[in-house]
């Protein structure tokens, strides 16, 4: 599944003036730079299949220079194996965009980061654009020089690509990848922590009390489903075996328990449901209490349940009930 850049082409294409010098150092950006002026700002959203892709570029243009601090985030955390693949896409992407003869194509090293160096002559417009490509956490970074004239680097083009610097934060990649693989939603009183370079919202799901989750190859689905009401009794496992049964020619009752998930006690249950000829294996917890009610149930065809039910258990694992604070 591709991860190049869907707004890649646009994002390189725009620069506009801008008047008074600054360093460019926002916490959440693993990456710094010094601009020769304060910078514009122009963020991207491109809907995809993965969902909403972002670019957010920071850029200064001053005659024929030009720097460029772009950083995309994905729906989907690429994850550190695919950085060549990712890297290679996104240079195809640049190369079409805006064509020209690329002079050097390189690998670089950037503190204990490995990233792509570029060199690009664009012979209509007499320029070379230099461009650093690096992947941190689950962000990819792009950074972008042009001049006019020759190969060396003007002044300003070196000024601003020697500025590039990795934030503290951001210095140990493992922490990092570790750090920014996981993401968090909070709906009401729950909380569910999830992998995002395994799981991704569905895009395509617009009922605002359900959240969808699909695994990446799409073997496994997941919805997580709350609400501010309590339930008319305290097991929730009648109700929810009478609702697969709406649907499907049988349902059997595999286990049941309880789990503790931050501050509740919560049913797990595990059933298959038969539907079109197809068992569906699936596993979930369930509460309801006084911070309302909740559903979060995974399931996979039985034939890929066994490739899939670790994920699955982290995936449930990342539920939490937060009891809401004292007089509230």
């Amino acid at each position: 599944m591709s991860r190049a850049p869907a707004v890649l082409l646009l994002a390189l294409s725009v620069f506009a003036p801008a008047f008074a010098q600054v360093d460019f150092a926002p916490p959440d950006w693993a990456l710094r730079a010094t601009f020769a002026a304060a910078p514009k700002e122009n963020d991207q959203s491109v809907p995809t299949p993965l969902g909403e892709q972002l670019a957010q570029r920071r850029y200064h243009e001053q005659g024929a220079d030009r720097a460029m601090l772009i950083r995309f985030v994905y729906p989907l955390v690429p994850d550190a194996s695919a950085r060549e693949q990712l890297y290679n896409e996104s240079v195809e992407t640049l190369m079409t965009s805006r064509p020209g003869d690329l002079r050097i194509d390189e690998p670089f090293a950037f503190g204990d980061y490995t990233g792509r160096r570029l060199l690009i002559e664009h012979r209509r417009e007499k320029t070379h654009r230099e461009l650093r490509l690096l992947l941190v956490g689950g962000s990819l970074y792009v950074a972008s020089a042009e001049w006019s004239g020759g190969p060396a680097r003007a002044p300003a083009a070196d000024k601003f690509l020697s500025s590039l610097a990795l934030q503290p934060a951001f210095a140990n990649p493992r922490t990092v990848e570790e750090r920014e693989r996981w993401r968090e939603i909070r709906a009401g009183n729950f909380k569910l922590r999830y992998d995002a370079t395994r799981w991704f919202r569905d895009p395509q799901a617009t009922d605002p009390g359900t959240i969808v989750l699909l695994r990446a190859d799409e073997l496994a689905e997941a919805e997580f489903i709350t609400t501010s009401d309590r339930h008319a009794t305290d097991s929730m496992e009648e109700s929810i075996l009478a609702g697969a049964r709406e649907h499907a020619e049988s349902v059997k009752l595999h286990r049941r328990g309880r789990k503790l998930r931050g501050a509740a006690s919560v049913e797990e249950l595990r059933f298959a449901v038969r539907i079109e000829g197809v068992t569906y294996e699936n596993h979930g917890y369930f509460y309801t209490g006084p911070e309302g009610t909740v559903q979060l149930r995974a399931w996979s065809p039985d034939k890929t349940f066994a490739r899939v039910e670790g994920d699955i258990g982290e995936l449930l694992d990342g539920l939490q009930v937060v009891r809401p604070a004292v007089g509230r």
